[in-house]
């Protein structure tokens, strides 16, 4: 644990002469958009500008920075050109919110490691860095903290949370009028529950330091044939309450009562009742269905445990409140070819102008996009999607501009009269 004269001396690391005001942090709204750099140029194509991002997007996401163990902000892809994308997004009417953190888990772990010499000063020299940093980029509503998932390299760092705690309460009284925010990899979160190797994060501990979390599915399962037709996001088996025998037909009744193997309940900060560890819901194949809002689709599920609500118990057994958490979504198709030509091609509209190649892709139906929507306004506070400039922004395929993230808002908002009409792209055999 730590000493009170550790802990004060951190309390007094350089705070920004600014009064904290008592109006609510900058949100993400319901459905933010991220917005990566020249995608469409870098692949031959035309760009979006930042006037063509729907304007249903409430906040903009942009890739970031790191921190160097030098204390020297670094930026992604061109150097000299990310600054100013940043500074053109940032004249746009809409909060910004820009990815922070370290390269590596690793250098997160020495930056957060209370043996490491001179850890004070350090804290301090990064909060001066980012400071300048953000002085010369006016207008950042949030950070969003990224990397603090295990590698293959990663070793146990002693009181993680409670120094993670520490860091973000110095950026927190340093940077008072910002939101400060966890980026989370969900596929990673259910491997760190089912089989964690070394002890990662304790949320009741960080949990009053952080403002949101989004989780990311994204990457949550591999594109197979299993899901070709129903995306690799997959809302799964939907839970039942054995202690009444009453089947449950919304996933967001987890987040009210979860009964435990011994009848017990934990109760979060947020009120809500969590179930234990040992009470948690894993879906398999056998008789689960994913159903859209609209019930016009039931696709036999995969068996996997990387299904949505399966990680939804898990944030609930470890204390991740839902009124905080977004759900990171795909938009765009995924191939299992991973070469760069590949990334260039596996965009929406790809889909409509070469549906023999593109047949063997995974991708979602209107249908499940809309499910997604509706699992994210059911079970957290909204979503993000990754990425709005493949989602068909100069309407290809005649389905009306962002088609996908149209229709998980659609779902979001239970717009059943004017729900997103089935589109001729996902209409694949």
């Amino acid at each position: 644990m730590f000493s009170y004269d550790y802990l004060i001396l951190l309390s007094n690391i350089l705070i920004v002469a600014v009064p904290v005001h008592s109006q609510s942090k900058p949100s993400l709204g319901i459905s933010s958009c991220y917005y990566v750099g020249d995608v469409y140029v870098d692949c031959g194509s035309q760009n979006v500008s930042i006037a063509e991002i729907p304007k249903e997007c409430t906040a903009i996401i942009v890739d970031g920075i790191d921190m160097t163990e030098k204390n020297k902000v670094k930026s992604p892809g061109e150097e000299k050109q990310f600054p100013a994308d940043l500074d053109l997004i940032l004249k746009s009417s809409k909060n910004v919110f820009i990815f922070y953190g370290h390269h590596t888990e690793e250098e997160w772990a020495q930056v957060l490691n209370t043996e490491n010499d001179h850890k004070e000063k350090k804290l301090n020299e990064e909060m001066k860095a980012l400071k300048t940093y953000l002085d010369q980029h006016p207008g950042i509503k949030g950070l969003i903290i990224k990397n603090l998932e295990f590698d293959a390299n990663s070793t146990n760092v002693s009181n993680y949370s409670e120094n993670l705690k520490v860091y973000l309460d110095a950026m927190r009284s340093n940077f008072p009028n910002m939101s400060i925010g966890l980026f989370l990899g969900g596929k990673f979160v259910v491997d760190q529950y089912n089989n964690p190797k070394l002890t990662w994060l304790n949320f009741t501990i960080i949990d009053p330091s952080v403002d949101f979390y989004i989780i990311s599915v994204v990457t949550f399962n591999e594109c197979t044939d299993q899901f070709r037709l129903l995306g690799t996001a997959p809302i799964g088996k939907l839970p039942s309450i054995t202690s009444t025998g009453v089947s449950q037909s919304n996933v967001s009744k987890i987040s009210s009562t979860n009964s435990t193997s011994t009848g017990s309940t934990n109760s979060s900060s947020t009120g809500s009742t969590n179930s234990s560890s040992t009470g948690s819901t894993n879906s398999s194949s056998t008789g689960s269905t994913n159903s859209s809002s609209t019930g016009s689709t039931n696709l036999t599920m995969p068996d996997t445990n990387y299904t949505l609500s399966n990680l939804v118990g898990i944030l609930e057994d470890i204390f991740v409140p839902p009124n905080k958490t977004y759900y990171m979504y795909r938009l765009g198709p995924l191939s299992n070819d991973n070469s760069t030509k590949a990334m260039c091609e596996t965009t929406v509209t790809k889909i409509c102008l070469n549906s023999t190649d593109s047949s063997s892709w995974c991708y979602e139906t209107i249908d499940s996009f809309n499910a997604k929507g509706e699992f994210a306004k059911d079970n957290g506070a909204g979503f993000v999607v990754n990425s709005i400039k493949i989602d068909d922004p100069k309407n290809v395929c005649k389905c009306g501009p962002y088609p996908s993230f149209n229709a998980i808002l659609d779902g979001f908002n239970g717009n059943k009269s004017n729900i997103t009409k089935e589109c001729a792209l996902s209409n694949r055999s």
